[in-house]
């Protein structure tokens, strides 16, 4: 029997998170502009601005459109489209190093405070879905808008073997 070693982490990140009742998306929301989805330059990748999409299902400011609870799923929905273009920028995760960064804004009321533990619903996803290779520093923004009305970007930076 010959098993496919190129495949191996990526079956084992599909694996993951079905163990948290999720699925890698297939296609995740395409650019709002005219730029790259993602940049991959020697040995490190950029991630355009990921979302948790628009069809109006976590839109607005948490703290107060939307509680903690909501924001945070939006962050993981968010976390599950990186994963997405992450795939689809490697043609799979088995040349994933690891995240280096997540910058993560989160649209928030002028009195809410809980921007990280809003991140920690992508964090968790991160983490769980690629072991150590999903230990990322990570920075929390509080803008009081974004754009089209959405409540989550993340920003990433990760390397690959090329």
């Amino acid at each position: 029997m010959v098993i496919n070693m190129s495949n191996i982490f990526t079956n084992e990140v599909i694996k993951k998170l079905a163990e948290l009742g999720l699925e890698l998306p297939k296609n995740p929301p395409p650019p709002a502009g005219d730029y790259a989805p993602f940049r991959l330059l020697n040995g490190v990748g950029y991630l355009a601005a990921q979302t948790s999409g628009y069809d109006g299902t976590f839109q607005g400011q948490v703290g107060k459109d939307l509680t903690l609870e909501q924001g945070q799923k939006a962050a993981e929905r968010t976390a599950l489209y990186a994963l997405a273009r992450i795939h689809q920028a490697l043609g799979g995760f088995d040349r994933l190093i690891g995240l280096a960064h997540v910058a993560g804004h989160v649209c928030s009321a002028p009195d809410f405070f809980d921007q990280p533990e809003v991140l920690n619903g992508a964090s968790h996803v991160f983490n769980h879905a690629l072991g150590e290779r999903g230990q990322h520093s990570r920075t929390a923004y509080a803008p009081t808008q974004l754009p089209k009305h959405i409540c989550i970007e993340l920003e990433i930076t990760f390397s690959y073997r090329e």
